[in-house]
């Protein structure tokens, strides 16, 4: 790049040093400090903002646009790959519950995308991992920047494991991609879009962009740094910070001096690192949208000359303990640890109370919410030990209604598929499988005359209507709602002499066998036996203390998988129903 001739030094500004003033890089940013101003005074003189609707294919599913204060319709660019980005989390400390809702959240909407809607999803992540926080932690505790960073990223991504949160396909660090990073900020400055301080710092200039605040439709008002010295703007924010103290992790910079990266610019310069100009989908957290995604939003829209940098913004609500308006944080000291969660509920219950709640709302965390959360659970589970019970003809079959079910069946796939649709109503498509879930116990529990119109046995509709539940259940992460005896088996071998190995769903079944006979043995009688009962109400107990629920029918017993607590969940539930 060819530099133009240094200008003759105004009398305003003497004061400066000589090596500042002659610096290439001032002259090509040189605003004079007398043209301050509050941004917010420009930002009503640009026309309002409106969203550019993506050139390609129509796929008939509508996402909020907080812009629009409105669902628009989503249309990628190319049906062969979409493209997503996550804000990764700053590790200088453990993760909590309000980090496990978001990525949970968004673990959700990915799965529908590509497992429901079969898109070739494509996603990527940064880990923050220089940023003041850390820096000042690691002095606290002594130790190396780099090293806590690493600790507390391993302890996150074993978190997200535990929690059934698919890997990002790419994910990277802010450490590994300084160069990167230092090319975008060069590139804005060569535009004239950002200015280089006299400490070495780098000030994106907002009044540059004529639609700051377009994703909060604030105005261009920015509360997120106070004025100093060096700002031209009350919004403008800093692309990179010049090096302040000796221990500070920093790099060189080709303006001069040695520093560190701003947080806005890393997520821009490493998203477009990996999908360049445009991105079909970028999330986070609520408390993301405004000042990060807003100054990602700008300084993209700017290096790449397009005014729609991202064509969806995801925001997830913000978890808060019931009764707590501030969001669960670690500065409020109100945070809740994932493994404090985990040690009295399950993963699956969390993210039951995720799919219950719309990705966009908060969630008010409670005990209420998790043993809602469990209970629907469990009934999801019930169900399907019940409708295999009832296929294997441990309880009395009958003939029913084949067109009545045929016609539930296409109203439960119709509507399941609008409730995705519209905006990944998870909570509403839940609903959809209960109703549903509802009237086939209905038909297969209770003992009802045969159908009179289009009799059938309809085992075959039947086990079509569990099959398309399970699989919505498990197109939203859901891990253990089809534990079967030949997933149990396959999970949880035991070795025997001979080299074979000893099935446990085999066990359970010649258990269960014994016991239906102990049991009809004990009520056969003119008067039954109420100790054999007792020995038999003894060995439910038993096997409920390992999991295993019991369920009786006319013709046997049946089981299904349930933790102690989700058994006893629904002991006391049907206790306070009778």
């Amino acid at each position: 790049m060819a530099w133009p001739k240094p200008l003759p030094i105004p009398h305003c500004l003497l004061s400066f040093s000589r090596e500042l003033i002659l610096r290439p890089w001032y002259w090509q940013t040189l605003r004079t400090k007398t043209n301050r101003r509050n941004y917010s005074v420009s930002a009503t003189e640009s026309p309002p903002y409106r969203w550019q609707k993506p050139v390609g294919q129509h796929t008939g599913i509508t996402v909020y646009n907080n812009g629009m204060r409105r669902k628009i319709p989503l249309v990628v660019r190319n049906p062969n790959m979409v493209t997503w980005y996550t804000c990764g989390p700053t590790v200088y400390d453990a993760a909590h519950l309000g980090h496990a809702s978001t990525y949970v959240k968004v673990d959700i909407i990915q799965r529908i995308l590509r497992d429901y809607f079969k898109f070739n999803l494509v996603t990527a992540m940064n880990i923050t991992d220089v940023d003041d926080k850390i820096i000042r932690k690691a002095r606290e505790s002594g130790c190396d920047w780099l090293g806590m960073a690493r600790s507390y990223e391993a302890e996150f991504r074993q978190d997200m494991l535990r929690l059934n949160v698919q890997p990002p396909d790419i994910r990277t660090h802010v450490s590994s991609n300084m160069p990167a990073i230092l090319q975008f900020i060069e590139e804005l400055i060569g535009k004239s879009q950002a200015y280089v301080t006299e400490d070495n710092s780098v000030y994106f200039d907002v009044s540059t962009y004529p639609h700051y605040g377009k994703l909060q439709r604030l105005g261009g008002m920015s509360s997120e740094e106070k004025s100093n010295l060096f700002k031209q703007n009350s919004a403008d924010f800093a692309l990179w910070k010049a090096k302040k103290e000796a221990d500070e992790p920093s790099w060189a910079a080709p303006w001069g001096g040695e520093g560190r990266p701003g947080w806005h610019i890393e997520c821009s310069a490493i998203a477009g690192l990996f999908f360049g100009s445009q991105l079909d989908f970028h999330a986070g957290g609520l408390d993301l949208r405004f000042p990060h995604h807003e100054n990602e939003e700008a300084q993209c829209c700017v290096r790449y000359e397009t005014d729609q940098w991202v064509n969806y913004w995801m925001h997830t609500g913000q978890l808060h303990a019931a009764g707590d308006e501030n969001k669960m944080s670690k500065s409020l000291g109100n945070a809740i640890s994932i493994a404090e969660m985990l040690r009295t509920y399950t993963a699956d219950e969390f993210r039951m109370a995720c799919l219950l709640s719309n990705y966009r709302n908060a969630m008010p965390y409670s005990e209420q919410l998790m043993l809602t959360a469990r209970q629907t659970l469990q009934r999801f589970k019930n169900f399907q030990a019940d409708l295999s019970a009832y296929t294997q003809f441990l309880k009395p079959i009958r003939k029913l209604d084949e067109g009545a079910l045929k016609a539930q069946m296409a109203h439960m796939a119709t509507e399941f598929d609008n409730s995705l649709r519209d905006d990944f109503d998870t909570a509403r498509g839940i609903s959809v499988l209960i109703d549903q879930m509802t009237s086939i116990s209905r038909c297969i529990n209770e003992q009802q005359a045969d159908a009179v119109e289009e009799p059938a046995y309809c085992l075959d509709l039947l086990t079509a209507a569990g099959n398309f539940i399970n699989r919505a259940m498990l197109t939203f992460g859901i891990s253990k709602l089809a534990e079967t005896e030949q997933s149990l088996s396959l999970k949880t071998p035991l070795p025997v002499v001979g080299g074979g190995g000893l099935d446990p769903a085999l066990l359970i079944a010649d258990v269960l066998a014994m016991r239906v006979k102990l049991r009809r043995a004990a009520i056969s009688g003119h008067q039954k036996n109420i100790q054999l009962l007792a020995a038999c109400d003894e060995l439910r107990n038993l096997l409920e203390q390992h999991g295993i629920q019991i369920r009786d029918h006319k013709q046997g017993s049946s089981w299904v998988y349930a933790t102690p607590a989700a058994i006893a969940s629904e002991g006391s539930s049907s206790s306070r129903s009778k």
